[in-house]
């Protein structure tokens, strides 16, 4: 179902290095993009196909720069994975798959807001029951916290500081609008933010989770969001995005074989 975005405002700000998509893609003409080479298992091709990684959050969301997308030479298929350890294309994020996730890889070479080339990871994982998670990371602008009337229904510490694994829900007009994602949060009564990334590495991140097939999911009553963020998918998302490692490599690392 298609929910009307609710009222948002944001603090926004060209960033150097999403983005997440909610939510997130770079500008300019593409290179072809470079077939994934990790240790454990060949980096595959992401379900969600467009260059959104990350469901947008009214509130708080990240806004990618534009970009052109060339028309695919063919339809990229999904991979089933052992439980293994994914790596992106560049190597930027290492996350723990549990067995029978299946991954879409769609990164490919862009150019950054100086027309510079650049690097970024679009990717979505599967698991056997459907649950999807969207991961980003590229250039993108960044986005403020913001006063809102909202709750956290789970919380997981993760090892990037400042970030955790998360669900909450926002209330706006007569809404209660729902989140899973990794995200900063909340400081001082202020909304969380599914955006983060590493000090002085200017590349943007974010990895959520698609609640009830729309990018602005939202439920009737408090009780109603309270049940969906508490349950088994949103649960089984968390305990894969707790996983998530950000190495810190150089925002301009291109994937072993590509060519700026």
């Amino acid at each position: 179902m298609m929910i009307a975005t609710r009222p948002s405002a944001r603090a926004v700000g060209a960033a150097a290095a999403l983005a997440a998509a909610v939510l997130l893609v770079g500008c300019g003409p593409d290179a072809p993009t470079a077939p994934s080479e990790t240790a454990a298992t060949p980096s595959p091709a992401v379900e969600t196909a467009g260059p959104t990684p990350v469901e947008p959050t009214p509130t708080g969301s990240v806004t990618p720069a534009p970009t052109v997308t060339p028309a695919p030479t063919s339809a990229p298929v999904p991979t089933e994975m052992a439980s293994s350890t994914f790596e992106t294309q560049n190597g930027t994020m290492r996350l723990q798959l549990p067995e029978g996730w299946t991954v879409l890889d769609n990164s490919r070479l862009t150019m950054d807001f100086e027309g510079d080339p650049w690097w970024e990871n679009t990717v979505g994982f599967t698991s056997p029951s459907g649950t999807e998670i969207t991961y980003y990371d590229g250039f993108g602008d960044s986005a403020g916290f913001l006063n809102a009337d909202f709750g956290i229904v789970e919380e997981r510490a993760m090892d990037i500081a400042g970030t955790a694994a998360m669900s909450w829900w926002v209330h706006a007009a007569d809404r209660w609008f729902v989140h899973a994602a990794v995200a900063r949060p909340s400081q001082e009564g202020l909304e969380p933010i599914p955006l983060f990334g590493l000090p002085d590495v200017e590349r943007t991140h974010t990895c959520t989770m698609l609640l009830l097939g729309d990018d602005q999911a939202a439920v009737g009553s408090r009780a109603e969001a309270e049940q969906l963020l508490g349950s088994a998918p949103v649960l089984e998302a968390l305990d894969v995005m707790t996983t998530l490692e950000l190495t810190g490599v150089d925002p301009s690392t291109m994937p072993a074989g590509v060519e700026p």
